[in-house]
């Protein structure tokens, strides 16, 4: 018998909850009916005016770094400030970090590597792409929603050793760089706060840190270089596989599809939840080998890990397939080597 994986396997009646903080505006109530564009919360707060990723500016490991932080958090510092500081081995010479602003400091993400500086307080109203209901209001848990989801399974979440229960869920806007598909390096939009950004097919590290000096919460790829992803220490998660590997322009549009929606990163269950009614993937339901023709599958052979393709035949008595990939060719494969999947 064939199993066979969704790409997005949707979920009934899921709940989850938006945080919030002691200053924000709640503009929904318990028991309500929410609408899909209707304002949740106004959020109060200041804005990044500027981001330092210390492992790079003094070259020294994130553990390591308050042993070279010259401020407190909530400090007011003026331009010019000396905010770090190591002295080299030897004593002769010193790697700085200087305030180019004035601003107030943010300790909250040194332990992901970052050094904030921020400006003026201003409001965020965040709206809803869904329809749900309000289930519950608390300040621990943040307003409990019911409503309905597709779910993506990560191959593999970077950080999730470090985060404690309560920080092992990360609550933000979908948003895509490009066109989901081709090479990025540095971002276009001046911040990406409250943002969960899919990067298309590969993830180079100076797009990453780039992302995080402008506010993002995590950082979505289909694959990513091992030794970056083990090393960096920031939120990220793979969707295909580690190394410059074949991702399906199918998958990667499917996912760029998903652009503004509500998304919920859940590392127990190494998933990321897209909270939208929007979205229907149907499913056939022929499970074994005979009936597979017409079925889409993933391959996981080495000559052509994770390209998408067809099933056009099927071998009589043996465990082989015949499969038309993306690019128009087609070859015979072990059923072992492929994974059946529904997009």
């Amino acid at each position: 018998m064939i199993v066979r994986r969704k790409i997005f396997e949707k979920y009934k009646d899921y709940h989850f909850s938006i945080p919030y903080q002691s200053g924000d505006k709640i503009n929904v109530k318990v028991g309500e009916s929410i609408k899909k564009g209707e304002e949740i919360l106004t959020k109060s707060g200041s804005h990044i005016t500027h981001s330092f990723y210390l492992p790079e500016e003094i070259d020294v490991q994130v553990p390591k770094l308050k042993e070279h932080i010259n401020c407190i958090d909530g400090e007011l510092v003026e331009k010019g400030d000396v905010l770090v500081e190591r002295v080299m081995p030897g004593g002769l010479s010193v790697k700085k970090v200087v305030s180019p602003v004035q601003g107030v400091v943010d300790l909250s993400r040194l332990k992901s590597g970052y050094l904030d500086i921020l400006g003026e307080e201003e409001e965020t109203i965040v709206k809803s792409s869904f329809e749900g209901v309000v289930e519950s209001i608390d300040p621990i848990d943040g307003i409990n929603v019911i409503s309905d989801s597709y779910a993506l399974d990560l191959l593999s979440i970077s950080d999730a050793n470090n985060r404690v229960k309560k920080d092992r869920r990360i609550v933000g806007e979908f948003t895509v760089i490009g066109n989901g598909r081709d090479l990025v390096l540095k971002a276009d939009e001046e911040s990406y706060r409250d943002k969960v950004v899919f990067t298309g097919k590969y993830l180079h590290p100076e797009l990453l840190y780039d992302l995080f000096q402008k506010g993002a919460l995590f950082v979505l790829t289909y694959s990513m270089d091992y030794i970056d992803f083990r090393k960096q220490g920031l939120p990220v998660g793979i969707v295909g596989g580690f190394g410059e590997i074949y991702s399906s322009k199918d998958i990667t549009e499917l996912i760029s599809s998903m652009e503004g929606v509500f998304v919920i990163v859940d590392y127990d269950e190494s998933q990321m939840f897209f909270v939208t009614n929007d979205k229907t993937y149907t499913t056939k339901e022929e499970l074994f080998v005979k009936t597979a023709v017409g079925s889409k599958v993933i391959s996981r052979a080495l000559s052509n890990y994770g390209m998408l393709g067809k099933v056009v035949g099927v071998e009589e008595e043996s465990n082989y397939i015949n499969v038309e990939w993306e690019g128009g060719q087609r070859t015979i494969i072990n059923i072992g080597s492929v994974e059946f999947v529904s997009i």
